[in-house]
């Protein structure tokens, strides 16, 4: 495992496991792993900076996600409204 994920690894399934390989993610994997509706994690990667396009492909940097929603909400993945 890279990084600092095994030092927390007894805590995770396979799932979590699978999804912390990939640096970067698409919009329907996102969604999926954090249980968001497309509008509300849409929103999310934008105001996060993590959005990568190439073309009409369009790919968000996990670590830059994950380190944003830290920052703003302690590490949950549910996101409050601003407005």
């Amino acid at each position: 495992m890279t990084g600092n994920i095994w030092m927390c690894s007894h805590l995770l399934d396979a799932e979590d496991l699978d999804f912390g390989k990939h640096e970067f993610i698409t919009y329907k994997m996102g969604q999926q792993y954090y249980s968001m509706g497309e509008k509300r994690f849409a929103n999310l990667v934008w105001r996060a900076g993590a959005v990568y396009k190439c073309g009409k492909l369009v790919l968000i940097r996990r670590d830059i996600l994950e380190a944003y929603m830290r920052e703003k909400n302690g590490g949950n993945a549910d996101e409050s409204e601003e407005n």
